[in-house]
């Protein structure tokens, strides 16, 4: 049980780990790690299969700049707060995907 240490019912992690872009906030605000970071790594996955690109990867309108994951994220609220998410689908699928599901 090599670096994680028990605490009440579950446990915790003493050190920080996985990928950029994949890590939840919590690993970096220093936050309790629980069930929740495994439901927003799920969350970014699928985020990457709607939009057919790394979350990493997405860049400034012009393309000079990468995006910060906080400009990503307030981004991403923008679109979703629209109601319209179409924007974020993977434009190769060419318009043929049902918004609802």
């Amino acid at each position: 049980m090599s670096g994680r240490k028990a605490v009440g019912d579950g446990m915790q992690l003493s050190q920080m780990r996985g990928t950029t872009g994949y890590m939840a906030p919590e690993w970096v605000l220093g936050l309790p790690i629980d069930a929740k970071v495994d439901v927003y790594n799920y969350g970014i996955v699928l985020l990457e299969i709607l939009m057919g690109s790394r979350i990493t990867e997405q860049r400034t309108v012009d393309d000079k700049e990468w995006l910060q994951m906080s400009q990503i994220m307030q981004a991403l609220k923008q679109v979703v707060a629209s109601g319209d998410i179409t924007s974020l689908v993977d434009s190769r699928l060419n318009g043929q995907f049902n918004p609802r599901q």
